[in-house]
């Protein structure tokens, strides 16, 4: 069993770009020497997490897509190997999250980005790509690459296990009759 390291990178990434909104945020409205920093962290952030929205697919198992993801899944599809290839997203991370190592506030969000471009580097060397679950612009031009559906359970057509027979007779009597139990008789002497 192979662990999938891009699932991971996703969701180190966008969490990263959530914190280094929140850096970039906070670096704005305090002054700083090299305040630049954080107003390059505010677009930087929204890219990733625009990048980083729509998962990908499993090779084994299935996966449920976020909201919204077929919207912009078909964008990053389109980019070709600019979107799919993990190594292009190692290297692409990496320039970005340099920067953000410079300053106070977006240093966490430049740490953890940095981590998610490490994980994206591993998976890259597994030969892992991103491969939409599925594209589309709604429901009537959806063209499902591969989204697995939940089967529907029938109901059983034979009956659930039961006790054996002589178990079911002395719980019958037992509870018939309540609490007092019987007990046979001793033979007397």
């Amino acid at each position: 069993m192979r662990i999938e390291l891009a699932m991971w990178a996703n969701v180190q990434a966008v969490y990263a770009a959530f914190i280094i909104f929140a850096g970039g945020i906070l670096g704005s409205a305090i002054k700083f020497q090299m305040q630049w920093i954080a107003w390059y962290s505010l677009p930087i952030s929204i890219l990733i997490v625009f990048i980083e929205y729509p998962r990908s697919k499993r090779a084994k198992g299935s996966n449920f897509p976020r909201p919204g993801q077929e919207y912009i899944a078909p964008i990053i599809h389109a980019l070709g190997p600019l979107g799919r290839n993990y190594f292009i997203r190692f290297v692409l991370y990496l320039c970005m999250c340099i920067p953000m190592l410079f300053l106070l506030p977006t240093m966490l969000g430049g740490i953890c980005l940095f981590f998610a471009c490490a994980t994206y580097f591993a998976s890259a060397l597994l030969g892992e790509q991103w491969r939409p679950i599925k594209l589309g612009w709604g429901k009537g031009s959806e063209v499902t690459v591969a989204a697995k559906r939940v089967a529907t359970t029938e109901a059983p057509s034979h009956a659930p296990p039961r006790a054996p027979s002589f178990k079911r007779a002395n719980q019958s009597t037992s509870s018939a009759e309540g609490l007092v139990e019987h007990r046979p008789a001793q033979e007397i002497n």
